[in-house]
C-alpha cells in the first residue's frame, strides 16, 4: 500500500474516530425513572394554618438616597464634583463651561430637581449642578 493511500484512508476515518472518542468520553445520561400512576390519597379535612400577613417594605423615597461623596473612589476616578464650576479643567479637558449633571443624558432626575439618580453611582444621587468626566449631551 502506498503512503498516499494510507494518508487518504487516515483522513477518511479521522472524523469517525473523533465522534467515537467524544461519545466514549461524554457523561452518561440515565433515562428518568418510569412514572407509575398511583391514586392520590384522599384529601384530609384539616384546618389550614393561618398565613402570616405579607409585609411590603416601602421603596425608599427619592430624597432618602444619599448624595455621592466627592472623595469616594468612583467619584474621584470620574472627576465628580457637586458643583460643576469646581470641575478640574486641567485634568479633565472635556469639561465645557455650563455642562452639568442635569443636562447629561445619564442623569435620571426630573427637570427642576436639586438632585437625582445616575447609573454611574448606583444607590446614590448626584447634584443636578454637579459634573463628572462621563458627561454626555442629552438628546
Amino acid at each position: 500500500m502506498s503512503a498516499v493511500s494510507t494518508r487518504r484512508r487516515f483522513i477518511e476515518i479521522m472524523p469517525f474516530a473523533g465522534v467515537a472518542l467524544l461519545a466514549a468520553c461524554s457523561p452518561k445520561v440515565e433515562p428518568p425513572p418510569a412514572v407509575v400512576n398511583t391514586p392520590a390519597p384522599p384529601p384530609v379535612a384539616a384546618t389550614p394554618a393561618p398565613t402570616p400577613p405579607v409585609v411590603q417594605e416601602a421603596a425608599p423615597a427619592a430624597s432618602a438616597m444619599p448624595l455621592v461623596d466627592e472623595t469616594a473612589a468612583q467619584a474621584v476616578a470620574l472627576g465628580y464634583v457637586a458643583n460643576h464650576t469646581r470641575a478640574d479643567t486641567v485634568k479633565f479637558k472635556s469639561y465645557v463651561v455650563g455642562n452639568q449633571c442635569s443636562t447629561c443624558a445619564l442623569y435620571l432626575g426630573k427637570a427642576g430637581d436639586a438632585e437625582g439618580p445616575c447609573p454611574l453611582f448606583p444607590g446614590k444621587h448626584v447634584a443636578a449642578v454637579g459634573w463628572c468626566n462621563s458627561w454626555v449631551k442629552k438628546a
